[in-house]
């Protein structure tokens, strides 16, 4: 294997990574990030308080962006997967 290809192969998993985790996780900073002013200005520091919100949001993003997410991940698998007669030779 050429190490070009290497590369290219590490980009692309890469990001696909950040395409798939992005969204969900810059939701969850948006949230704690209120959730950490608002507990700081109220001075109520209870867990709970900020694991409750966090799920909500994981939950609505993961329903939101589920169906995109996977249809982008199908393609890149089958990208890779027809791919790999040209990788091996």
């Amino acid at each position: 294997m050429d190490t070009g290809l290497v590369i290219e192969l590490a980009f692309q998993a890469l990001r696909m990574t950040f395409v798939l985790a992005g969204p969900l996780l810059i939701a969850l900073l948006i949230v704690g990030l209120v959730i950490g002013i608002l507990q700081a200005a109220t001075q109520v520091n209870e867990s709970s308080v900020s694991f409750v919100p966090k799920l909500a949001v994981i939950a609505v993003v993961l329903l939101v962006a589920f169906p995109v997410s996977l249809a982008i991940f199908v393609d890149y698998v089958r990208e890779i997967i027809t791919r790999i007669p040209s990788i091996l030779n």
